[in-house]
């Protein structure tokens, strides 16, 4: 029997084979996820640069600090008493150089009168009116007051230099009372506190760590395709899992001109051997009901 396209079992047919071509379509094509991070804020560890004993830890774990609020004072009585030390050392040689400077005064005066005398009893004794002895005397005198000239002036060259130590010694121990004083260096929220009272700061021992929560970052990694939606200034929506029913906006301020690798984390090998790159984008916290490392997505 011929077979019949308008008969009810080859439309059928055709039917079964469209929407099996449509599954299998559909199955086929792949939905690009959102690109996803954690939340990063600004963070700032603050340590000492010299060694003391902590006078005063002042703010407490999880307290917000202003920039240039006292941190940590160290006990610096014993730079005090040795910048007092080296005060008096620079009064005892400004005095020795007010001695010296008029002994060498005296010194050229004397140098001066015994040249002129070194001279004319030399145009004497060339006329013969003068003996060889009386040269040969004035000769000596004029040659130890010149060594008297030429002492006093390394004498007061070696009292300049110890001026100079003295006052670099005195810049160190300005310094230190100045690093005795702890400031922050940022607004933000007291992550870690790891120094109380009575205890010892060593150099480069973390004693506070500080981050700036007001203004959160979100680091993604996002394929070429997608290059194009996303621009330094661009405002995108940005979904916290934490907070599903709020709504985020994050700015981007940086895209990266280089291709690289997808990180390591990513859930599976295929997506690991993409090159995507890196945006980073901030988000205003100033409610402050986002957290460091909080998991978000970009909505692109």
């Amino acid at each position: 029997m011929p077979f019949n396209n308008s008969s009810p079992i080859s439309v059928t047919l055709r039917l079964l084979i469209i929407a099996s071509l449509s599954i299998l379509t559909g199955c086929g094509e792949k939905k690009h996820p959102n690109p996803s991070g954690t939340l990063e804020a600004t963070e700032v560890e603050v340590a000492s640069t010299i060694p003391g004993r902590v006078v005063k830890a002042v703010p407490l774990l999880g307290s917000v600090v202003k920039a240039g609020e006292t941190l940590v004072v160290l006990d610096t009585e014993l730079i005090s008493l040795q910048r007092i030390q080296a005060e008096s050392g620079l009064a005892s040689i400004a005095a020795q150089k007010t001695v010296l400077r008029d002994g060498i005064s005296q010194a050229e005066r004397n140098l001066e009168f015994l040249s002129l005398q070194f001279d004319r009893i030399a145009e004497l004794v060339n006329n013969g009116s003068a003996p060889q002895q009386q040269f040969d005397e004035i000769t000596a005198k004029r040659d130890v007051a010149k060594d008297q000239v030429a002492a006093s002036r390394h004498q007061m060259a070696a009292l300049d230099a110890e001026e100079g130590k003295l006052n670099a010694a005195l810049a160190v121990f300005d310094h230190q009372l100045e690093e005795g004083l702890i400031l922050s260096p940022i607004a933000g929220e007291v992550l870690l506190k790891s120094i109380e009272p009575g205890e010892v700061a060593t150099p480069g021992k973390v004693l506070f760590r500080l981050a700036n929560l007001e203004r959160m970052e979100l680091r993604v990694f996002i394929g070429a395709p997608d290059l194009a939606s996303v621009q330094v200034g661009s405002k995108i929506p940005v979904l916290i899992d934490a907070l599903p029913n709020q709504k985020f906006e994050g700015t981007v301020n940086w895209v990266s001109s280089e291709a690289e690798f997808t990180p390591k984390n990513a859930q599976t090998k295929d997506a690991r051997l993409q090159l995507v790159y890196a945006v980073k984008m901030s988000i205003d916290n100033t409610n402050r009901l986002l957290r460091i490392d909080m998991p978000a997505e970009a909505v692109l």
